[in-house]
């Protein structure tokens, strides 16, 4: 089985050793992402974070939601004979401007992507069909997805701005209707056609393979906290592995070396030689991780369904993601090998996977969360009134936090403190504001 646990305090020492607390972050990063990655994966993403302002997480996940383009074809199961899906995997990167979010899905594109497209282009001129797949997809409507998958495209859609899209889709049918096809595909791998002029059915189109990449500015004319909330209330934003921007330094370099160049090329290649067409499916120990994994998903479902939190349906959605990642992974292990038509996943890619979105959970989507505990009512609920109190500097115990939420009661208040202690809220620079083992006299900041 598959290990990385990553020792936060390690993290932090390496850091202070070099005397930068600004840089403990890029230090926990590459701890973390090196144990994740394999060492091309990780190699990749040391070459872009040299030369994109994007952070390294942001990075890692604009990566791997292109890697499906590469995917033509192939099927991810839980059983060897059981039909499969589509790898198709939705990632949004919302940070402030000039964060390197644009910037960073054109460096994939161009570095990962631009020969499968000239390979295309040179396979139509050798047919003497007139249509040929496409890579890239950008501000496209459902009718234009539904041309691209109809041709067997494996997709890299990229958008720009998707908190203006989302808030614009609330007035225009051509933007919902969009929308409204993105969370059919990212759940069933299937389109359902529209009835078309020369067709009196409509059909159902699968997709070959799709990465999404949705970048957005947070602020008030762009993605504000009303829009996350609607994102997650209607279930789009529960499809999507999310990253909050960090502050980077701005790189000297704007492009790889030759040889940078030719080795990431060279890899997407063989990626695309290697995964185009298979099958995969979870193999025995593989299997025994992806329950344990079901198990902790399972109850962090219930905990949020009991509380009426609306991001349930992302939790739900995980014991999708994590497979689909574990394909990718596999391939990533395996690429050097030849490969049979149908392949198994290791349990070391379903590992990588698994620490891979418990990191992800940990650091990024519970800021997610955090929105949608938030109503638009006037009237706080008592969890916010918690939250709002374990923000404040000063050391607090448990019976501080009852007297000042009254007038709740002493079991409620627990019983939330434990929640927010099990989803890793209640936590500040790796140490707990809450610790729900203790006496109402030690449970301090």
């Amino acid at each position: 089985m598959f290990n990385n646990e990553v020792d936060e305090e390690t993290a932090a020492t390496i850091s202070s050793e070099k005397g930068s607390d600004e840089r403990t972050n890029g230090v926990y990063n590459n701890i973390v992402w090196e144990k994740i990655l394999t060492k091309q994966y990780y190699q990749i993403v040391r070459s872009f974070d040299k030369i994109t302002q994007a952070s390294m997480d942001s990075i890692v996940l604009s990566i791997l939601c292109a890697l499906p383009a590469l995917c033509s074809g192939a099927t991810v199961s839980q059983e060897k004979d059981a039909k499969g899906r589509p790898i198709i995997l939705f990632f949004a990167y919302f940070a402030r401007s000039g964060m390197g979010k644009s910037v960073l899905a054109n460096t994939v594109r161009k570095y990962m992507l631009f020969w499968l497209d000239d390979f295309y282009t040179q396979e139509n001129k050798k047919s003497k069909d007139s249509v040929f797949p496409d890579v890239f997809l950008d501000a496209a409507s459902a009718e234009g997805f539904e041309q691209s998958i109809f041709v067997k495209s494996a997709i890299h859609f990229f958008v720009d701005e998707y908190g203006k899209l989302y808030r614009a889709s609330k007035n225009d049918t051509v933007k919902a209707s969009l929308l409204r096809a993105l969370m059919q595909i990212f759940d069933s791998g299937v389109l359902i056609t529209r009835k078309l002029k020369d067709s009196k059915r409509s059909q159902h189109l699968m997709v070959q393979g799709m990465g999404l990449y949705a970048a957005s500015t947070i602020g008030p004319s762009n993605l504000t906290q009303s829009d996350m909330r609607d994102m997650i209330s209607d279930g789009m934003l529960n499809r999507f592995l999310v990253i909050f921007g960090e502050f980077k330094e701005i790189p000297i370099r704007q492009e790889l070396s030759k040889n940078d160049a030719e080795s990431i090329e060279r890899f997407a290649r063989t990626f695309h030689e290697y995964a185009s067409e298979k099958s995969f499916y979870l193999g025995h120990e593989a299997t025994e991780i992806y329950q344990q994994f079901h198990q902790s998903i399972n109850q962090r479902f219930r905990q949020k369904y009991d509380m009426y939190d609306d991001t349930a349906g992302f939790e739900i959605r995980l014991l999708t993601i994590v497979q689909r990642i574990a394909m990718l992974l596999q391939v990533c292990i395996n690429i050097e090998n030849t490969s049979p038509h149908i392949i198994e996943i290791s349990g070391n890619a379903m590992g990588r996977a698994v620490q891979m979105l418990n990191y992800l959970h940990q650091k990024h989507f519970q800021k997610v969360l955090l929105y949608a505990q938030e109503k638009t009512t006037g009237k706080a609920t008592l969890e916010e009134k918690i939250k709002k109190q374990l923000k404040k500097d000063e050391p607090q115990v448990l019976r501080t936090i009852v007297r000042n939420v009254s007038p709740a009661k002493t079991d409620e208040v627990r019983d939330i403190l434990d929640y927010l202690v099990e989803i890793n809220w209640a936590k500040r620079d790796g140490v707990n504001i809450y610790s729900k083992n203790g006496t109402d006299t030690d449970r301090s900041a």
